[in-house]
């Protein structure tokens, strides 16, 4: 399935959800229509895996096998917003990124956060190669953070 049949779907689908909830609730009293977290966690699961699809895809690295999960902020570094752990041998990989719950900021600057997160970590993959040491971590975050901003940019 091609990317954009993925986010045409996901567009539909999240579309049918928001008119199935507003019919359910609304026959007789005032309904709160605004999102449940669940709902929200949904959301942000299915989008993030579409990014995810999309950019493994633009980066080239289709021959690793990349899952991805939400995670709350403790299962995480402190002021880190995902992580990636990969085995180079079997070109597998598990990405995390920051629930929507512990982020101060609107649902949909989440999103947009979320895809850079994505980004950025795919990026760290695409350097696995290369050798890592303490010493080479900080310089390889701050190239990892421009290469992710400039791709940003250009997508926009």
């Amino acid at each position: 399935m091609s990317g954009r049949a993925v986010a045409g779907l996901f567009r539909s689908l999240f579309l049918l959800f928001l008119v199935a909830t507003s019919v359910m609730c609304c026959d007789r009293e005032p309904c709160d229509l605004s999102p449940r977290k669940s709902e929200l966690r949904i959301v942000e699961e299915y989008y993030t895996r579409e990014k995810l699809f999309q950019w493994q895809r633009r980066l080239n690295l289709d021959d690793w096998q990349i899952t991805i999960r939400v995670a709350r902020a403790t299962e995480l570094k402190p002021e880190t917003l995902g992580n990636i752990h990969w085995d180079a041998d079997k070109k597998t990989a598990i990405i995390r990124v920051l629930d929507h719950e512990d982020y101060k900021l609107p649902f949909d600057a989440v999103l947009r956060d979320v895809e850079v997160t994505v980004v950025h970590e795919l990026i760290h993959l695409e350097l696995a190669s290369l050798p890592h040491s303490e010493a080479s971590r900080s310089p390889e975050e701050r190239v990892v953070s421009r290469i992710t901003e400039t791709l940003m940019k250009m997508q926009r």
